[in-house]
């Protein structure tokens, strides 16, 4: 799949070619009670044997960003885990592309009681992760950060040059507007070939269901009963499938 993306031999040398991010960093699907964001305690041997090889696979395939998970490891919001982002990542793996918080993942280290935005930002930064997705904690608080000795600006150099290099892999200085081709929808993405592809791929993903007594299709005069305390609850669904189940539905 790296290769896929980036090209067989990661030249990024046509204009389908784009950066691969492997996420999320790491054991995000091994939160206790199969909670999103919640705590995963667990062994490093574990970590190693049974969660870490597809992570190290991508990484030795030359992936170019890595994302950080929202979960706790190790007691330490996998945002700002050093040992995850620099010692494992970096020191064990030698990672050398730029590694890219979660959506808000790092404003919400506040809510493990680490501190405000800025010592959040402070930690995330410090930790390894270079880039900042939404929260802004970057862009209105490290500056204060290098003033008051925190964060130094070799740290900061070092964070935009891994981003930079990317965009220079990418062929964005010699041209900003590679990717942007209306014309290529119809002339690469939805050709004929490509279809069938598509076509072929979701049939064999089908699950197929046994229809007992004929229960479906549900007639339109009869209603369903949703039982129970979370009936209501979006959360059930998990959260993005819950919130685009419900919006399609009011539809």
């Amino acid at each position: 799949m790296v290769r896929g993306y980036q090209g067989r031999d990661n030249s990024f040398s046509e204009n389908s070619n784009i950066l691969s991010c492997v996420k999320h960093f790491a054991l995000y699907g091994a939160g206790e009670a199969g909670r999103d964001y919640n705590t995963v305690d667990m062994s490093h041997i574990r970590m190693f044997n049974e969660y870490f090889y597809p992570y190290k696979a991508a990484v030795e395939q030359g992936v170019s960003s890595v994302m950080a998970s929202f979960n706790v490891v190790d007691g330490i919001p996998a945002h700002a885990n050093k040992w995850l982002l620099t010692e494992v990542l970096r020191d064990k793996w030698h990672f050398s592309g730029f590694t890219v918080a979660d959506y808000g993942g790092i404003a919400e280290i506040t809510n493990h009681g680490l501190g405000n935005l800025k010592t959040a930002s402070q930690l995330s930064f410090n930790a390894g992760l270079d880039m900042d997705m939404v929260s802004e904690g970057y862009k209105n608080t490290l500056a204060a950060s290098v003033d008051e000795g925190k964060v130094t600006l070799a740290q900061i150099d070092a964070a935009c040059r891994r981003i930079l290099e990317a965009k220079y892999k990418l062929g964005l200085f010699k041209d900003p507007y590679k990717f942007c081709d209306a014309k290529r929808a119809n002339t690469q993405i939805y050709t004929a070939e490509n279809r069938k592809i598509a076509r072929k791929t979701a049939s064999e993903s089908f699950v197929l269901l046994k229809n007992d007594g004929n229960l479906l299709p549900i007639s339109r005069n009869k209603t369903i009963a949703v039982i129970g305390q979370f009936s209501g609850n979006e959360i059930q669904y998990g959260w993005y499938p819950g919130a685009l189940l419900l919006n399609w539905i009011s539809r």
